[in-house]
């Protein structure tokens, strides 16, 4: 079994925005590493939204989706918004399939 290749970026925008992207495959190899980040990212002071930029995720299994929770909830406990953006293709199926698109994609 090859390692998935993946890539966690992030910035934050002057109004308080976290931007983070991510690129490649995110299954059970890489999700302790995708929860802490997205944890991370929602504890980050002066930080009001976490937005998960998934233009360039090519897949995402539960593994990665309970990731994604898992950064959501610590945004809630902080009382900061976490959504994700461009999901596209077999993502945005698995977010429509498991319900998690009506959560985590902003209207």
């Amino acid at each position: 079994m090859s390692t998935p290749i993946y890539e966690i970026d992030s910035d934050v925008s002057p109004a308080g925005v976290l931007r983070v992207r991510l690129a490649g495959d995110f299954d059970m190899s890489v999700a302790t590493e995708l929860s802490e980040s997205l944890v991370a990212s929602a504890r980050t002071p002066g930080v009001d939204r976490v937005v998960v930029d998934l233009e360039h995720t090519k897949f995402l299994d539960s593994h990665g989706l309970a990731a994604l929770i898992a950064g959501f909830d610590a945004a809630v406990q902080e009382g900061r918004s976490f959504t994700v953006a461009n999901a596209h293709g077999m993502v945005r199926q698995v977010l429509d399939i498991t319900g998690l698109a009506e959560v985590l994609i902003a209207p």
